[in-house]
């Protein structure tokens, strides 16, 4: 049985790093990158389970990335959950038109917090260690 697919982008080297550590060690398939633009590469050649995105990235934020996701694959496209390290981004999520009916995991977070809302998107628990995508 294949691991879920989550693509992960944060601008946070640190922050992104830990998380795709964490995850893949709870057997999830981990694509990580620092920017949209390139999720939306890696996504024209892979499609993802669950795209975790920081709610707050220069050039394009997440809300940004997720709705272009939704105009490129409107029938296919993964679950959301959004993660930040603003806490005024709770206001913009909770009263904006970017909510996209999407969860926000405010950090910091502890790693249960991740593991718990990530299964919460995916509607199943964590499966097998052994794939990974290839960091190409």
């Amino acid at each position: 049985m294949h691991g879920r697919r989550i693509m992960l982008v944060d601008d946070d080297d640190f922050v992104r790093e830990g998380m795709e550590m964490m995850l893949e060690a709870d057997g999830y398939r981990v694509r990580a990158t620092r920017s949209g633009h390139e999720a939306l590469r890696w996504l024209d050649d892979q499609p993802c389970d669950l795209l975790i995105a920081d709610f707050n990235m220069p050039e394009m934020d997440g809300p940004a990335l997720y709705r272009r996701v939704l105009a490129r694959w409107p029938t296919s496209a993964p679950r959301v959950l959004f993660v930040s390290g603003y806490d005024e981004v709770r206001g913009r999520y909770e009263n904006g038109p970017e909510v996209l009916a999407a969860p926000l995991l405010v950090k910091p977070f502890s790693l249960d917090d991740l593991r718990d809302a990530v299964v919460r998107a995916l509607g199943q628990s964590p499966v097998g260690r052994d794939r990974a995508w290839s960091r190409s």
